[in-house]
């Protein structure tokens, strides 16, 4: 059986890695969603702009749920 405070540690870990790609694509989208909108009002065509939602930490509440799956092998 794994070390429990090493899964929890690597867990942690990759949460809070998720966490900051998360905000980092929530800071780029809008950005990249008026780039899209000049070309568009350019005559260079358009595309989707994808607005991305904050999410509630319910995700959190699933990677526990992995994390005591994990340990529990």
């Amino acid at each position: 059986m794994r070390n429990l405070e090493e899964v929890l540690k690597q867990k942690e870990a990759r949460m809070q890695q998720l966490r900051v790609e998360i905000e980092a694509l929530r800071v780029v989208a809008p950005m990249l969603g008026a780039e899209q909108a000049a070309a568009a009002g350019a005559g260079a065509g358009g595309g989707n702009v994808t607005v991305i939602p904050s999410t509630s930490r319910q995700e959190d509440k699933g990677d526990l749920s992995s994390f005591l799956n994990d340990v529990s092998s």
